[in-house]
Formats: C-alpha cells, structure tokens, sequence
C-alpha cells in the first residue's frame, strides 16, 4: 500500500459542485407525442396566478383606502405626541425627558416619545407618505399583473413565463427591502412565487420546459 501524494485523488471543490448541480439533465428521446403539463407545473400555473391576485388585490386595495389609511395613522401620532407634551416627559424626539426616578411605564413611554419627529405630523409629510403609498401600491398592481400572466403561460412552457417570476420575485423583494412597505398577503404570494419557480426549474418541471424549448427550436 503506497501513501504518496501521487495516489491521493483530487476531491472536487465546491464550485465544481455547483457547477454540476447546475448542469441540466440529459432530456430523454423525444417519443413525438403531444406534450402535456407535468403536475408541478400546473401546480406551479395555480400558485402564480393565485399570488398576483394577491399582489393585485394588496395594491388595489391600497389605492382605494389610501386617505382613510393615513388619517387615521396621522390622528394615532398626533394624539400619542399630545401625550408626550405633557408632564413628566414634555416633549418629543430630543425635547423628550424622563425623568431620573421615573417608574418603567414613564420610562417606556418616554423612549417612544424621543422616537417621535414632530409634535404635530406636517401637511408635507403626509403628502409625501401618500406619494409613496400610491406608488407602491401601483407597483404592486403591476407585479400582479405580471405574476398572473406569467403564470397563465407557465403550463404552455413558455420560457420567458419562468424568467417574469423570476423578475418579479426581485422585484418584490426590492421593494420591500428599500421601501420598508409589505403586509401578510405580498409576503405569502411571495412564497408562492418562489414554490412556483422551484417547480418548473427542477424535477420534470423542467424537462417539460426544456422538451418544450426543443421542439419549438427544431
């Protein structure tokens, strides 16, 4: 038995395994038949187009309670800035004190005070909260639309119906990241985009959409 370094195999690295992960599987012979759907990609057409209803609902929604939304977010600050103006705290944002023997619940309310910016929110804020709401709630409408019609040309294995999810996942996400702006739905949608994704680029989800590609090419 030789223990050299000339008998020792070379282990593959881990780019070397994604690679391989990566590779597409070898398409079997096409047998000429008719191509239909496999489950996973009309189990993946149903969940895209249930999340852009989602999406669209979401932003629709939005749009249509944007002024109701914010005067009633507006009305919760101005009257838990109103409590801040008065004894012991008396004041917001640096103007806030709590004082040295204060019991926890002054405390606790002191330091939500010093989170304020105004004592009253100014007209410019909220225009500009309901710029940003409309705008992202229009966004929102948008990526709904295009989920669901992604989704409707999934089952016909349309190459670029995978690439739209994979857009809009982005998409979404980006939006949530930067713009702090999401709720219960998108968020579910989401995750039903990325189930949707995973089902059409694995398994014979994507043999379908590879033989699909194929036959169109030829």
């Amino acid at each position: 038995m030789s223990f050299g370094l000339g008998d020792a195999r070379k282990r593959p690295g881990i780019f070397d395994s994604f690679r391989a992960a990566m590779t597409p599987a070898e398409l079997p012979p096409d047998d000429g038949k008719p191509l239909s759907p496999p489950k996973a990609v009309l189990a993946a057409t149903a969940m895209a187009i249930f999340a852009g209803v989602l999406f669209l609902f979401s932003g629709a929604y939005s749009l249509l309670t944007v002024d109701e939304g914010l005067e009633l977010q507006v009305a919760a600050y101005n009257a838990q800035a109103a409590d801040c103006l008065l004894p012991p705290i008396n004041g917001v944002g640096d103007q806030a004190v709590i004082p040295p023997d204060a019991s926890e619940a002054i405390i606790a309310q002191g330091q939500a005070c010093q989170k304020l910016l105004y004592q009253k929110v100014p007209q410019d804020a909220i225009d500009g909260a309901r710029t940003q709401i409309i705008v992202v709630s229009l966004v929102y409408v948008v990526i709904g639309i295009a989920i669901a019609t992604a989704g409707w040309f999934l089952r016909s294995g349309a190459g670029w119906s995978r690439l739209l999810l994979v857009g809009t996942i982005a998409l979404s996400v980006i939006v949530t990241m930067v713009l702090q702006f999401s709720n219960i739905l998108t968020l579910g949608a989401t995750l039903l985009m990325v189930v949707a994704v995973m089902l059409c680029f694995i398994g014979k989800g994507a043999i379908y959409f590879a033989r699909t590609k194929a036959r169109r090419a030829g």
